[in-house]
């Protein structure tokens, strides 16, 4: 019974580091980045299954033009999500099977992201089918005090 107990309590106790470095992996995308020319900020916002994106300031703001929908085409971009759907991987640190839409072009795209320079880069490649066909982006985590003025700073709570 005793060496029962002592395994169970083995197996309770790798676990736990497993699970800590999940939710740290998983919280480590969130925050604000620039998009690729530094004319907006998009922020990657946890939800309880997830993580999506919303663009939350732009130095001209912009309309959706370009979706296929024509009644969205008029809405301004600010406060769009255009990332959702992503499954955390945790053995490779990265989002997968989500979706990206591109305001540039108004498709949607499948997505996976991963990130570099320890958290500083998000590497965002979005495909067609298979990810061989498909662009890679990358985008900037916004340092304290690089926020617009016209932007209200964030939090850090």
């Amino acid at each position: 019974m005793i060496r029962l107990f002592g395994l169970v309590s083995l197996l309770l106790l790798t676990a736990i580091p497993l699970a800590a470095t999940e939710v740290t992996g998983k919280t480590m995308y969130a925050g604000h980045y620039w998009n690729e020319d530094r004319s907006g900020i998009f922020e990657l916002r946890l939800t309880e299954q997830s993580i999506k994106g919303v663009t939350v300031w732009g130095k001209d703001p912009k309309t959706d033009m370009h979706n296929p929908k024509p009644e969205l085409r008029d809405r301004s971009l600010a406060g769009i999500e255009f990332l959702w759907g992503f499954t955390y991987e945790a053995k490779k640190n990265r989002w997968s099977d989500g979706k990206v839409y591109d305001p540039d072009n108004g498709k949607t795209y499948e997505a996976k992201m991963s990130l570099e320079r320890e958290g500083t880069i998000l590497k965002m490649r979005g495909f067609i089918g298979v990810s061989l066909f498909g662009r890679t982006a990358r985008f900037e985590r916004v340092d304290a005090g690089e926020f617009p003025a016209d932007m209200a700073e964030p939090s850090t709570e």
